[in-house]
């Protein structure tokens, strides 16, 4: 079994293999790293000519020629806003400024709620659109700034899964900091896969086979929840914890992030409908429920 991790995207990636030669590993791991760092100069905002920046600085009636990654990020983000009804939305980049400026004590709690006030009236008459057919984005009337921190690591975990098939590895476990993990193969014959679900009075361990599992408490302000739907942070969650389960880590991140302000019949509701979601749990009053 080989570990080897990486630091990308502001937080820390693991790459565990098995059966497989050492040598072949390494180079395998320094080529799924190269892919780590080509993936964050696209798409992270805070890379000053990443298409996401670029995105965020159009002016009406422009448009912008995407990377095929961006662009495919961006749709299922899209994608995952509509299903969630707006709990999961990544067009919250000034949101997130304002949060900071106030974390950091340049914004008092008076200024900081003017802001997102303001902030949010600017993104409800934005006009931005997607090409659905070619990787191509066009701003209409500016306002919304994207951030990829509620889907970008579980893309990422994704491409890093293409590129390990592609280089004939088949048995590894990779994952984006503690939220999200994903897996293919097993560690060694016989043997699955695991992972724990923990509350405050039950854990559990569960098996994982060709699965990503991630878990969100995300968008915290306090000890408030940001809702993307209001652009206030006094959002209240029905659990101290959500996992959610999806053959791919985007969906399962975005999902995860999304599900927190939902309710258990709206999150039955989604699951029953989207064939995305293998599964989802959650940790309320110290014990642990699921819903398949």
């Amino acid at each position: 079994m080989h570990n080897f991790e990486h630091q990308a995207m502001a937080t820390r990636f693991l790459i565990t293999m098995t059966e497989v030669d050492i040598n072949y590993a390494r180079n395998v791991t320094q080529r799924c790293f190269q892919r780590l760092d080509e993936l964050e100069h696209f798409l992270s905002r805070f890379v000053a000519d990443s298409d996401i920046s670029r995105i965020n600085k159009l002016h009406a009636d422009s448009q912008l020629a995407l990377e095929h990654e961006t662009w495919e990020i961006i749709k299922q983000a899209i994608e995952v806003q509509q299903w969630t009804q707006g709990t999961f939305d990544i067009g919250v980049a000034e949101h997130m400024n304002i949060f900071r400026a106030a974390k950091e004590g340049i914004l008092n709690e008076f200024e900081m709620n003017k802001a997102l006030i303001k902030a949010q009236e600017e993104k409800s008459k934005a006009s931005l659109y997607v090409d659905p057919e070619k990787p191509y984005f066009y701003c209409i009337q500016p306002g919304m700034y994207f951030d990829l921190g509620g889907i970008g690591k579980g893309y990422a975990l994704d491409q890093l899964s293409l590129l390990l098939h592609e280089m004939e590895i088949e048995n590894y476990c990779i994952s984006a900091g503690e939220s999200t993990i994903l897996t293919k193969g097993s560690p060694k014959e016989g043997e699955k896969w695991t992972h724990s679900l923990s509350a405050s009075e039950e854990h559990k361990t569960i098996t994982l086979d060709a699965i990503a599992v991630s878990a969100s408490g995300t968008f915290h302000q306090g000890n408030h929840i940001f809702d993307p739907r209001t652009g206030k942070n006094s959002g209240v969650s029905e659990f101290d914890r959500i996992w959610v389960a999806s053959k791919k880590a985007a969906y399962s991140d975005a999902f995860a992030t999304g599900f927190f302000l939902q309710s258990v019949k709206e999150i039955e509701n989604i699951v029953k409908n989207v064939q995305e979601i293998a599964w989802v749990a959650y940790s309320k009053d110290g014990k642990l429920f699921s819903i398949d």
